[in-house]
């Protein structure tokens, strides 16, 4: 991942890679469900359960997040950062399991600024944001907030923090709609940037997610010896390098090919490594179109036990 740093406060920069085309379409472009989203599977390594959840049902749950991902243009080779969601599984406290339930956990820890495992992702949402209440109706998730109304933040930055409020209450109530009140009324526009009145989907997952995403092991993850490794990408050619780095010294390379990237979709690939004991960090990266840098780097560190 990029460095962890404010936001820039902009509209997504028009570049040409390849396929890959970002910029600041509206809230109510639609993926569906069921598409776009590049990893189903859960991985293998989560969070610690939350102290004081053995009442209610306690599920591994989508959390989306926000942060930079960095390519190089092809017109001067100059960088490009811009912002994009990455996804963590976390182990929430959910009642009684029922997509209400899980929709109102998963939101939560979205807007918690402390939440993301990760210190390079984070929510694009005010500190006073909380949940008030969520009801589903049909194919529709409603979720209200409340000290949700201001936020200083730019154009780019707000549109994908409503995406991530989005992917992040879709993937938990398996609803394809959601509709956004704040303190129990609608509301038509957020942040003075993104239109939000109506029912809300998904954006078209190139344009919204990261372009690579180490899935599995999570961030602060312990591990066995052996282990795989799980990466998702829609990248140049079709491969992701992996790399494991100790201090400044690289321990282990090697590429994984993902299956359907060449056609601008996203693919996914696993690879098993063996590493002795000790705290590594693992990077998922393409290469540059230009001049081989890497690029859309994602990064965990891990433990090996």
């Amino acid at each position: 991942m990029m460095n962890n740093r404010p936001f820039p406060v902009l509209c997504a920069v028009a570049v040409s890679v390849a396929v890959f085309l970002g910029g600041c379409g509206r809230a109510t472009s639609g993926a569906p469900l069921t598409s776009g989203d590049p990893a189903s599977a859960q991985p293998s390594t989560m969070s610690p359960s939350p102290a004081g959840s053995e009442a209610g049902a306690v599920l591994q749950l989508a959390v989306y997040y926000l942060g930079e991902e960095r390519f190089w243009r092809e017109a001067d080779g100059q960088p490009v950062d811009r912002i994009r969601l990455y996804r963590e599984f976390h182990r929430l406290p959910a009642g009684d399991s029922g997509p209400q339930a899980k929709t109102t956990a998963a939101v939560a820890a979205m807007l918690d600024q402390a939440s993301a495992l990760d210190p390079d992702y984070s929510t694009g949402w005010p500190s006073s944001a909380r949940v008030r209440q969520v009801r589903v109706d049909g194919d529709t998730v409603t979720v209200d907030l409340s000290g949700a109304a201001t936020n200083s933040v730019g154009a780019e930055a707000a549109q994908q923090a409503v995406q991530q409020l989005i992917w992040t209450a879709t993937a938990a109530s398996g609803k394809p709609g959601v509709r956004l009140l704040l303190d129990g009324e609608p509301v038509s526009e957020l942040w003075g940037h993104v239109a939000v009145g109506g029912v809300l989907r998904r954006a078209p997952a190139l344009d919204t997610l990261a372009h690579v995403w180490l899935i599995d092991p999570q961030h602060g993850a312990t591990v066995p010896r052996t282990f795989t490794i799980h990466v998702s990408g829609a990248v140049f050619e079709s491969t992701i390098q992996i790399r494991v780095r100790q201090g400044d010294q690289t321990v282990n390379k090697r590429f994984v090919t993902v299956a359907g990237s060449a056609a601008g979709h996203f693919g996914e690939a696993k690879a098993t490594l063996t590493l002795s004991p000790g705290t590594y960090t693992v990077e998922a990266y393409s290469e540059s179109a230009v001049d081989g840098r890497p690029t859309f780097v994602d990064n965990h560190t891990i433990t090996v036990g």
